[in-house]
């Protein structure tokens, strides 16, 4: 979340060229490109910085980032201290940007609202409903500690990002070091100025992302009497004349339109006025009041100068306020999407347009309906245009892909459904010439590593008979602007997870049991096999290596000492192993298994039995979803206290890899092994809480096998 309107830097000025990244020089061609935000007026390059040709003031520059700030030269908004983000900094330089990540996430009590700011890129899936041209050039306008652009960038050919705090821009310099060396980005301090910093036309695309409603909140609008009474008076007559909130709105949106092209657009992600959850269900986003945003403006003013001190001036809208703002501002259509449970903490888009080619959302019912109603939901990312767009949307474009792949000709493609997972994963539901599909959407290289392998096997399992009947089919993949999609058919049945709070779990080990079967028939098995050096690298080695990057060290040799004890020198019968194989992942119908997505973690070499051990482990959890990861671990490594019909199923399972139960400890410990390795792929690898929890399991696991 951005607590005000932030900025704007131009990288590499002043500096030896052989110090600076090739992304990051400074672009003297494109000087024109750059406007003095007190007068409008060109810059140039001069000794000291960069000079207006105009009106003649100069601009200084701050290791490497041009300051284009007007008045407010020391503000800072950030949950860190000044010294500890110039700390984090200047080590970002020397170690890997996940320790940098570490430190920052430490130093605000691992809050998930920072830890979402920070490093999930499912929050922008939004980017779908955007029309970019293939040499774009976007603006993110207010771009805090950088994760919104390091998303955007490789879909533009070049991005500025612009905060008004110096120091969160340095921060993202280092970011996009590491990660966006292969974009263009060029980084501006300012924001506080007369205009924005640059010509009219510049841009194909400006992004907003929880910044509008924070434009007006400038303190020095109001806050400037000599006593209590009169800073109390000013800050009541704040809500008249040009101090207005939604009139400061109306020309910062105005500004945003010089700078935009004809055809640009401008995106912006926001809280509604009437979101369901401010009605009793939590205070004001911005304010902290309850029910602040459903009052009249003018009581809401009153009622924040009496509680908190300070004037109402965080102004959301409704949708329909939102659309007079924006007219008003000279923005001629726009097109509304439901971002729930928020744009941040993002899991489902929603389309509220009346008339949408591409979109047919799914009909909620009850009150579930009224949350994901376009009056009601709780935020909205809105896709705003000077004038009626030509140009088709990514998603749009996306499709018009899936209809040229899987129509007759004749039929369309449409979008029911668009989830965003905790893997950073879109899941986009839709129906392509009435055939039901699913579409997935890798948003980092680690998760398009993973969905690539899923299809992989998808495509080909299908020689398989005895799979065909429980996996879905591998229908096409494709780019669109640099995203990546793969397409496969819709699962038949809903998800095992959705039944385990109804039924008992114990009821579903016979129906796993056979889709493990034909996952590994008999005879293909063959006789065990020693687990030869080479396996144990597969098998152990590597995943160790994997968590030795966020784990202490003497944990990953104890783990690795154990294993070595348990399992070397042990036969084994590989085969075919899913890697995920839990309640989430198993679709059922009529009391039977008919389907498993997600072959993301697939190993064709593998050990089975760990998907057995993952079954049961996932059928725990399902059931009992406030159990700690180390208590259902523990739980499953103590094989007395395992109920029958669980031993049973596991017997089954070491059985056809030759293992003796015996050995069962040792399984649990390496499957638990392998389940965090792969998660480490994800955002957890950021996430110390998630981490610690997970490695006090392997403690757990390490004290049993002690004690026994």
């Amino acid at each position: 979340m951005k607590h005000e309107l932030q900025a704007w830097t131009t990288s590499g000025l002043n500096m030896n060229s052989s110090e600076i990244p090739a992304t990051f020089q400074v672009r003297y061609a494109l000087r024109d490109e750059l406007a003095c935000p007190r007068c409008a007026g060109p810059v140039r390059e001069v000794e000291s910085g960069l000079e207006c040709t105009a009106c003649g003031v100069t601009y200084p520059v701050h290791d490497g980032i041009a300051d284009f700030r007007c008045h407010r030269h020391d503000y800072y908004f950030n949950p860190v201290s000044r010294a500890e983000m110039e700390v984090l900094t200047r080590d970002a330089q020397f170690q890997p940007w996940e320790k940098t990540i570490h430190g920052f996430l430490e130093r605000v009590g691992q809050n998930p609202e920072w830890f979402d700011d920070l490093v999930v890129d499912g929050r922008y899936a939004w980017k779908l409903f955007l029309r970019l041209p293939k040499n774009a050039r976007v603006l993110d306008l207010g771009c805090g500690l950088g994760n919104l652009v390091k998303n955007i960038a490789p879909h533009a050919e070049h991005v500025d990002a612009l905060d008004l705090t110096l120091e969160r821009l340095k921060f993202a310099r280092m970011r996009f070091q590491h990660t966006n060396l292969s974009e263009r980005i060029t980084l501006l301090a300012g924001g506080d100025g007369t205009y924005l910093p640059f010509p009219d036309n510049s841009f194909d695309c400006v992004t907003l992302s929880g910044v509008l409603e924070w434009v007006a909140a400038d303190d020095k609008l109001w806050n400037r009497g000599s006593t209590r009474a009169e800073t109390a008076k000013n800050a009541f007559l704040s809500f008249f004349d040009k101090r207005n909130p939604r009139l400061t709105q109306i020309r910062f949106l105005a500004e945003i339109r010089r700078i935009l092209k004809p055809q640009g657009q401008l995106f912006v992600a926001i809280e509604n006025r009437l979101s369901h959850c401010y009605f009793g269900g939590r205070r004001d986003h911005h304010s902290g009041l309850w029910f602040a945003s459903l009052l009249p403006r003018f009581f809401a003013n009153l009622y924040s100068i009496l509680v908190k001190h300070q004037p109402y001036r965080t102004y959301t809208y409704s949708i329909n306020g939102y659309r007079r703002l924006l007219r008003a501002a000279g923005f001629l259509q726009e097109e509304f999407y439901g971002l729930t449970p928020g744009y941040t903490q993002l899991a489902e888009l929603i389309s509220l347009q009346r008339r949408d080619r591409v979109w047919r959302p799914w009909k909620a019912h009850g009150v579930e309906r009224l949350k994901r109603s376009r009056n009601f939901v709780p935020a909205y990312g809105i896709v705003a245009y000077p004038e009626a767009p030509r140009r088709p949307s990514l998603a749009e474009q996306l499709a018009a892909s899936l209809e040229q792949q899987l129509g007759s000709g004749q039929g369309t493609a449409c979008f029911t459904r668009f989830q965003v997972t905790d893997k950073n994963k879109g899941v986009i539901s839709a129906n392509v010439d009435g055939r039901p599909v699913v579409v997935k959407l890798p948003f980092n290289e680690a998760i398009g590593a993973r969905a690539a392998r899923n299809h992989r096997f998808l495509v080909e399992a299908r020689q398989h008979e005895s799979l065909r009947t429980y996996l879905p089919r591998a229908i096409g993949t494709g780019e669109i602007l640099g995203i990546r999609y793969y397409a496969e058919e819709r699962a038949a049945g809903h998800p095992l997870l959705d039944e385990l709070d109804a039924s008992n779990g114990m009821c579903w080990f016979d129906a796993a049991t056979g889709f493990l079967e034909a996952v590994n028939p008999g005879p293909r098995q063959g006789k065990p096999e020693v687990l030869t050096a080479e396996m144990f690298q597969h098998q152990v080695s590597a995943p160790l290596e994997r968590l030795a990057c966020v784990a202490d060290a003497t944990l990953v040799e104890k783990i690795d000492g154990y294993l070595r004890r348990s399992l070397g020198g042990l036969s084994v019968r590989f085969g075919v192993v899913h890697g995920d194989f839990g309640a989430s992942n198993v679709f059922v119908q009529g009391g039977a298994i008919v389907g498993v997505i997600d072959w993301d973690d697939s190993d064709l070499m593998g050990i089975p039995a760990l998907d057995a051990l993952n079954f049961v482990d996932s059928l725990h959890r399902g059931s009992n979803r406030h159990s700690s990861a180390a208590q259902v671990i523990s739980r499953l490594a103590r094989w007395d206290g395992l109920a029958n019909e669980e031993k049973d199923f596991l017997e089954k399972s070491y059985r056809r890899c030759g293992i003796e139960s015996s050995h069962h400890l040792a399984f649990v410990c390496l499957y638990w092994l392998r389940h965090v390795a792969d998660q480490l792929d994800g955002d957890m690898i950021y996430n110390m809480l998630a981490i610690n929890e997970r490695m006090m399991a392997f403690k757990e696991l390490l004290q049993i096998g002690h004690d026994g």
